[in-house]
């Protein structure tokens, strides 16, 4: 049997109790970690954010590719044949 037990709320300069927000129960602050939604909880209930949860969004391309000025001039147009409003 040993001599001297360790209590695991001994006094520690600077650190305090909190409660939990996943369990509700009362931890030392040392022995909590703040999850990636911003919850503190201890480190037995630490969850780690799914990667799933992390998008990468890509940029859609939306320029043409060959894109070309208009002109008010008919003969510009493919073939010189026709008018505007006949295409």
């Amino acid at each position: 049997m040993p001599k001297y037990r360790k209590h695991k709320d001994k006094y520690r300069p600077g650190d305090f109790k909190v409660r939990c927000d996943n369990t509700g129960l009362t931890y030392m602050d040392s022995d909590c970690a703040v999850q990636w939604d911003g919850l503190k909880v201890s480190k037995e209930n630490f969850d780690i954010k799914h990667p799933q949860l992390i998008i990468y969004p890509h940029q859609d391309k939306i320029a043409v590719d060959n894109a070309r000025p208009t002109s008010e001039n008919d003969d510009d147009l493919p073939f010189g044949e026709g008018n505007r409003n006949d295409l």
